[in-house]
């Protein structure tokens, strides 16, 4: 099990977001896969941990995921490697270290989006921000998407 904390920040949500993810690749292979569900725990410009009651069975694969979420009004699309996986006993579910692709392109906006939803959690009155300027960017060949929900 490799942890990633030495990154420049990581922010822990107080309320876990809700997301939902793919398998797209099993040890390189593409794959097809239903959808899971998870919570996104905490997240960083180059990936997030995510807890799930799915057990992806990570020991000895490598997987690649597309984890699909809403923060702030902008709804994500980023494909990301799974590097750790934690079993957690009280609740029969699962931890998962999610380390993004193509992170120079995703890790700009997520941290404009963290910096809005860290103001307006702190003060709710905070409306629109000076970071709401890109309504809808893609990189498709890359498989990462983002785009604001009016």
């Amino acid at each position: 099990m490799r942890f990633r904390r030495n990154e420049s920040f990581r922010y822990t949500f107080n309320t876990p977001v809700e997301c939902h993810f793919k398998i797209i690749k099993i040890n390189g292979i593409p794959v097809e896969s239903e959808f899971g569900s998870g919570k996104i725990m905490d997240i960083s410009p180059h990936g997030l941990k995510m807890m799930s009651f799915l057990n992806l069975l990570v020991a000895n694969k490598k997987l690649k995921l597309e984890v699909h979420f809403m923060l702030e009004e902008y709804f994500f699309q980023i494909p990301g490697e799974v590097v750790w996986q934690q079993k957690i006993f009280q609740n029969n579910s699962y931890l998962y270290g999610i380390q993004f692709h193509h992170i120079e392109e995703i890790s700009e906006k997520i941290i404009e989006i963290i910096k809005t939803h860290v103001r307006k959690t702190v003060n709710p009155e905070i409306g629109e921000s000076r970071y709401e300027k890109n309504q809808h960017e893609e990189s498709s060949d890359k498989g990462i998407f983002f785009t604001k929900n009016k």
